[in-house]
């Protein structure tokens, strides 16, 4: 890291917001209804880290016909309920990311998500105020994750060079993106997976974790 004050990138379900299991066990419901049964686990391992049309995309290997306009509207509102009463922030992020901001570090979102979940899911767990208009998701740029580009985005609308910031991910794809934009990143995986472990991040079971060692760094 150079002397200049780090910025920090973070991903957004799984990191900000305590969505992975709530969006899993709708969509694990609507996928019974195209015939295939998982379980809200093994639905949230098929699609961690895809973007819409990469979840369209596992559907359509699974069952032999993309989804159409009518399953993406349903996925779209079911997830929406379950979010307006059952979303949480992942837990202490709301403090790391204050304790960050009053020390000065930028902050910004960059999400596989499309924009409109990814601000309401912000908005209802109260999270919107510390980003501000520093939300990026993949369809703004030409390739999502495990490509670099969304970190790029969110790097240059800072006003930082790559190499200052860090980002804080869940996802093995979301690492490798950020290792690959030449930014430092952090896996977060409560249960220490060995998918994240051996993605290149520093892995993390804790935000505290980062406010540890950001204190650590010379």
């Amino acid at each position: 890291m150079s002397a200049t004050l780090p910025a920090f990138i973070f991903d957004c379900d799984g990191v900000l917001i305590d969505s992975e299991g709530l969006a899993s066990r709708v969509e694990a419901a609507l996928l019974r209804e195209l015939g295939l049964d998982l379980s809200v686990e093994e639905t949230q391992a098929l699609f961690l880290g895809k973007t819409v049309d990469g979840v369209l995309d596992v559907i359509a290997q699974r069952t032999g016909t993309r989804p159409g306009s009518q399953f993406t509207y349903n996925w779209a509102f079911a997830t929406a309920h379950a979010f307006m009463h059952e979303l949480q922030p992942v837990q202490d992020v709301r403090a790391v990311a204050d304790e960050l901001r009053r020390r000065g570090h930028p902050l910004a979102v960059a999400s596989q998500s499309p924009l409109a979940r990814v601000r309401f899911s912000l908005e209802v767990t109260q999270l919107a105020g510390l980003f501000g208009d520093h939300v990026y998701v993949t369809s703004m740029v030409p390739r999502p994750k495990p490509a670099p580009d969304i970190y790029l985005l969110a790097a240059a609308k800072l006003g930082v060079r790559p190499a200052d910031c860090v980002v804080i991910e869940d996802s093995p794809a979301g690492a490798a993106a950020a290792l690959g934009a030449g930014m430092r990143a952090f896996g977060y995986a409560p249960a220490g997976t060995a998918a994240m472990q051996a993605s290149g991040a520093i892995v993390i079971r804790s935000m505290r974790e980062v406010l540890d060692h950001l204190a650590a760094t010379p």
